[in-house]
């Protein structure tokens, strides 16, 4: 009983986990950066906002999926990915996403100054936090198939 509720609890934590990072990654930067309703920098602060807010998420359908993981029947190396993705998340939030935001502070992304090193800074932050998102995406998706098959079994 104890196993089949984890099981249930673990697919759900990583399913929330690779829906919201996939509704962030192909909807909302999208729309905030390419829908013409705000400029530059209202994207960049509300995306700030959103960021911060994801990764306290993310935090926690980890630690769930976590949890529900060492208590579910499914592959080992599943929870090891698991855990793989909170390290992952940790470096986000405690890092890349705090290191960002410092560097954003006072810039103006309509009206660039030109040769300022602040957004050279920022573009190499934001490529490594954008390969840790999809790495985390697909991890997600890896570990919720495997598991999902485990179950099936």
């Amino acid at each position: 009983m104890l196993t089949e509720a984890a099981t249930i609890v673990r697919t759900l934590a990583l399913a929330f986990w690779a829906g919201g990072g996939a509704a962030l990654d192909f909807i909302d930067a999208p729309a905030r950066f390419g829908g013409g309703l705000i400029d530059r920098n209202q994207a960049v602060g509300l995306g700030q906002l959103v960021i911060g807010r994801w990764i306290g998420a993310e935090w926690a359908l980890g630690v769930v999926a976590l949890v529900a993981s060492l208590l579910a029947a499914g592959p080992a190396w599943a929870t090891v990915l698991i855990v793989l993705m909170l390290v992952i998340v940790t470096v986000q939030g405690a890092y890349l996403a705090p290191a960002i935001t410092e560097l954003s502070r006072g810039l103006d992304f309509v009206h660039r100054v030109p040769h300022d090193p602040r957004y050279v800074s920022i573009r190499h932050l934001h490529a490594a936090y954008s390969v840790c998102e999809a790495v985390v995406l697909l991890a997600a998706v890896v570990a919720l198939a495997a598991t999902a098959r485990a179950a099936r079994r």
